[in-house]
């Protein structure tokens, strides 16, 4: 007859026995037997040489959409700039096609869903640099001149001029003001600003730039919305003398002769003139 404590030692026993034989076991299985496969050299390189000739094919592929789209498709997509993002993203559906058609079935038995998903990748990024190159200077202008460094007010006071910059969008001034007083601002552009058309209209009268004045007689009367001096395009608007109470909007145009497309900019000021308050002497 046997107890319950010799039982339960011989059970563990066993246990450490079995457990002892299948680690045993494992040791001496192959790598298929356990699920893994084996690895082929041979097939190994194949498959890197596979995947370098797909990377360089979609590099290739996605510079010259990249050549196209910015030569022949910007030129006259001025008023449809959506293509220009679109079709470069649907050329990833073509991307499996173009490795059947121009690589040999010994590249392309290799390759996977995984393939086309990073070429995917690799063409979109691909794409973007290359489009962000040919879309900026030195090789495109496709912005119009903007303003330099914001904009503000002048006033003459013995052959100098005191800067007043704008503050939530406009300048202002007392009924009754006395004196010369400028709206000023400057352009800036990655060519030469200057070669711009500006049209400059104040309170729905053309008007013309009067910069050139201003500088005659104070030639750092500008410089306080100035940032790049040698190679921006300053503007002075001379506001009219007398200018009853209210509000006056003051706008500028600007067009330029860019490359693909003309660029546009439309700049909005505003003189606010306030109603003189008198203190009561009570």
């Amino acid at each position: 007859m046997v107890d319950i404590n010799t039982a339960m030692a011989a059970a563990a026993g066993d246990r450490r026995n079995r457990s002892k034989d299948d680690k045993e076991r494992k040791k001496n299985r192959s790598g298929a037997d356990m699920g893994i496969e084996s690895f082929d050299p041979v097939k190994h390189v194949k498959k890197e040489k596979a995947d370098t000739v797909s990377m360089w094919l979609v590099i290739s592929f996605a510079v010259t959409v990249s050549l196209v789209m910015r030569y022949l498709a910007m030129p006259n997509a001025q008023n449809n700039k959506d293509m220009l993002w679109f079709v470069p993203m649907l050329c990833i559906f073509l991307l499996p096609s173009i490795h059947r058609a121009i690589l040999s079935e010994k590249f392309v038995e290799h390759y996977t869903k995984g393939t086309w998903f990073k070429a995917s990748f690799l063409h979109i990024f691909t794409w973007l640099a290359i489009t962000f190159l040919l879309t900026n200077a030195p090789f495109a202008d496709i912005v119009a001149p903007q303003v330099d460094d914001g904009w503000g007010m002048i006033s003459e006071d013995n052959s100098t001029y005191d800067f007043t910059k704008s503050s939530k969008g406009a300048v202002t001034l007392t009924e009754g003001y006395e004196g010369t007083y400028f709206v000023v601002l400057a352009f800036s552009d990655n060519y030469d600003a200057k070669d711009s058309e500006y049209k400059i209209t104040f309170d729905g009268e053309e008007i013309n730039n009067s910069f050139s004045s201003v500088e005659d007689i104070d030639p750092e009367a500008l410089d306080s919305v100035r940032e790049h001096k040698d190679i921006d395009y300053p503007v002075a608007i001379k506001i009219r003398e007398d200018l009853p109470v209210g509000d006056y909007e003051i706008i500028i145009k600007v067009t330029e002769d860019g490359d693909p497309w003309e660029n546009t900019r439309t700049v909005k000021m505003k003189l606010v003139v306030e109603e003189m308050v008198v203190e009561s002497t009570e």
